[in-house]
């Protein structure tokens, strides 16, 4: 009989360590997973990307002292064109406009004609099927005569514009002539009109 009063009660004790061990082990496993700790975000997210806010990139600094100079990066800025960011032309001259370098006049009309919409149609539309850009280079010219003075330029450009595709592939070339007139008030030489021949 006390054999078996001792086979029971050391069947009960390990019955009771049994079940306080599996309760320890479920109480861990539930602690650890049931709460977050106090550094932790909860329910449990996505870490969030920094915010950064985005400011416009500063015009490039221009020489005004040098009407052919000014007038030749007028004229590459304003005929070169990537047609995967430019909704159409239009949008060049403004970067042109952006380098704080034409005439209020002149600024004002580019930015006016750059919010009337135009169809993406006949070469254009051609150009954006292939993702193309289009490089203006400008060589100045003798301008025909026109007399120059301490505050007026005639300007004239000889441009050769080069397509490329997405892939790099030049698909084709094209050249013009630009007229420029820069004015000078005081204040350094600024652009007053762009005309293509």
């Amino acid at each position: 009989m006390i054999r078996r009063l001792a086979l029971i009660g050391v069947l009960g004790a390990l019955t009771v360590a049994g079940c306080s061990s599996e309760t320890n082990q479920d109480q861990t496993t539930t602690n650890s997973s049931a709460q977050p700790s106090s550094t932790e975000a909860w329910p449990p997210t996505e870490p969030a990307a920094p915010t950064e806010q985005s400011t416009p990139a500063p015009a490039p600094t221009v020489d005004t002292s040098d009407p052919g100079e000014l007038g030749r990066t007028v004229v590459e800025t304003w005929f070169s064109y990537d047609t995967r960011t430019d909704t159409n032309r239009n949008d060049a001259p403004v970067r042109a406009a952006d380098l704080g370098v034409l005439t209020g006049e002149l600024d004002a009309q580019v930015r006016a004609d750059v919010q009337i919409p135009v169809k993406a149609s006949g070469e254009w539309a051609q150009w954006a099927s292939q993702g193309a850009t289009v490089t203006a280079v400008a060589v100045e010219v003798p301008n025909q005569g026109q007399a120059n003075t301490a505050t007026k330029y005639h300007g004239m450009y000889e441009v050769t514009s080069t397509v490329t595709d997405s892939s790099g592939t030049e698909i084709g070339t094209d050249v013009q002539y630009v007229a420029v007139v820069l004015t000078d008030n005081g204040d350094g030489w600024r652009v007053s009109s762009v005309t293509t021949l």
